[in-house]
């Protein structure tokens, strides 16, 4: 008895061995009705050093009925990769579904990657696209600060509204999503990691703020504050211009310059 338990622990050590590095992928959908799926999908996940292949996944939780929820997926291997540089999905099936973000685990390192495509993944290419690739855009991390106007209607009602948010200066863009339940009159702090920088100083602001929606459930803000390191910047939307989906309530995009 005690041999056959000692041979258990060997091998379970000899396998630790082998597969030295443990990843997970934290894939959040998005939060619009359909953008789930049951459907089988590939996932890649591209280093320096190598790929990480997580095979054929099946998001047997992430569906139609549960917009907006993330759905964890794992992989070994026995070498370590070096820095994560992207995700890669290959859609298996017709079943259009939208990815907004995703969380790298490498070890005790998180990586956080975002689509700023906007397509959907579907194997029709008439629908969206059958393989994308969501990339690590830089190493900045800018704090999102989004007041909500205190009048009738401003907020998003009870369910989560995905928001793409761009910052941008000169030629330089870079984002990610949010996403949430926008209430009346209230605050909401936000935090975007692995962005790209604005200029050569680590502090570098953006000078313009762009918001883009999918729901036709109207919002409307009153600022949003960009925060980077010690600086903050505040973009005031002085038109009242309405966020929302359908063109005759307001503009599905809204971009804010400083000053």
């Amino acid at each position: 008895m005690k041999q056959q338990l000692f041979q258990l622990v060997f091998l379970g050590l000899l396998a630790a061995q082998v597969f030295s590095e443990h990843y997970e992928l934290d894939i959040l959908t998005g939060a619009k009705f359909g953008d789930g799926t049951k459907k089988v999908f590939e996932a890649t996940l591209i280093c320096a050093n190598g790929n990480v292949k997580f095979g054929a996944l099946n998001n047997n939780i992430v569906w139609k009925a549960y917009r907006g929820r993330s759905e964890n997926y794992q992989a070994a291997t026995e070498n370590k990769m070096g820095k994560v540089k992207c995700v890669e999905i290959k859609a298996k099936d017709d079943d259009m579904w939208m990815v907004k973000s995703i969380t790298v685990t490498a070890g005790s390192e998180k990586t956080y990657i975002y689509n700023t495509d906007g397509s959907f993944l579907t194997s029709d290419r008439g629908d969206g696209k059958d393989v994308m690739q969501f990339c690590k855009q830089g190493d900045s991390t800018y704090g999102l600060v989004i007041k909500t106007a205190n009048k009738n209607w401003a907020g998003t009602g009870v369910n989560k509204m995905d928001v793409g948010v761009m910052l941008s200066k000169r030629n330089t863009k870079t984002g990610g999503n949010l996403q949430n339940t926008f209430v009346r009159g209230k605050t909401d702090h936000f935090i975007l990691r692995d962005l790209k920088k604005f200029g050569n100083s680590k502090n570098g602001m953006p000078d313009c703020v762009t918001l883009t929606v999918r729901e036709s459930d109207a919002w409307l803000i009153d600022e949003i504050t960009v925060i980077q390191g010690k600086n903050s910047r505040v973009f005031k939307n002085k038109d009242n211009v309405w966020l929302v989906s359908n063109s005759s309530k307001g503009q599905s995009e809204l971009r804010i310059c400083y000053n």
